[in-house]
């Protein structure tokens, strides 16, 4: 008696190069998606990390009668706005472990994911600058801050009119951004010190100017001082781009942002 064999099924290199082509067709389709939901969802992130950064600035105002420093000395510590809020981001234990200078007990190079887009991919390994400086990709106003002598009630522009951060790259054109830097430098976490001019749109690194904030996608995330967070559009111009940096200037803004 013969058994019978079931019929064996083999592609052709004509088929396989079908579904071979098939899938990568697929592959071309969906991976576009993919990157679009990361940059959303880093989007999300980067927004809550503003809003994070505006809700620790507002109760630093309550407990202490004004806004902290965008560089200098306050309530027995010395350093850049990001590290004087640091009690009011969950960071107490980091702050009073720097004994009131984030140079010292190398609390500077302790990264904070509180201050740090993942979106961002000039991060440099890590998110620490030559091992020692950890980087954020959120600056400042300078104008608004400045050496801690303005309460809210100050910015005579309205605080729902007036930027109080806006996005940089972490590293730009081989200058980070840290956290921690202690000097008016184009390495601390500030802008509009030596330029008021408008951001920066994905620039290449070799293009990169470290003294105005870049974004990080196609829009420019920014913060405002009533704790607000949203994205300005590349279209805005340089002039409505300033009269957002000044909180005292009594310029009507553009409908253009």
């Amino acid at each position: 008696m013969t058994r019978r064999q079931s019929p064996r099924f083999a592609l052709t290199l004509i088929e396989l190069i079908i579904i071979i082509g098939g899938l990568l067709f697929l592959a071309a389709l969906l991976l576009p998606i993919i990157a679009r939901l990361r940059i959303a969802a880093g989007s999300v992130n980067s927004s809550n990390n503003l809003r994070q950064f505006g809700i620790a600035v507002h109760n630093y105002h309550d407990s202490f009668g004004k806004m902290p420093p965008g560089m200098g000395q306050a309530n027995n510590a010395d350093g850049p706005i990001h590290f004087h809020i640091l009690p009011f981001i969950e960071q107490d234990n980091l702050f009073r472990a720097a004994e009131g200078a984030p140079w010292k007990n190398g609390t500077y190079g302790k990264v904070i994911p509180t201050y740090i887009d993942p979106a961002d991919a000039s991060a440099p390994p890590g998110n620490v600058f030559q091992g020692w400086l950890a980087t954020t990709n959120y600056a400042a106003n300078w104008m608004v801050f400045r050496t801690g002598d303005r309460r809210l009630a100050d910015i005579v522009d309205g605080t729902s009119n007036t930027l109080m951060t806006a996005t940089r790259y972490q590293m730009c054109n081989g200058n980070p951004t840290g956290w921690g830097y202690a000097s008016l430098y184009h390495w601390a976490p500030l802008f509009a010190i030596d330029s008021t001019a408008k951001f920066q749109i994905s620039p290449k690194q070799e293009e990169c100017d470290p003294t105005v904030p870049q974004t990080i996608g196609t829009s420019m995330l920014v913060g405002f001082c009533d704790g607000s967070v949203r994205n300005i559009e590349p279209t805005v111009s340089p002039r409505t781009w300033y009269f957002l940096c000044d909180p005292g200037d009594g310029n009507v803004l553009e409908n253009d942002f």
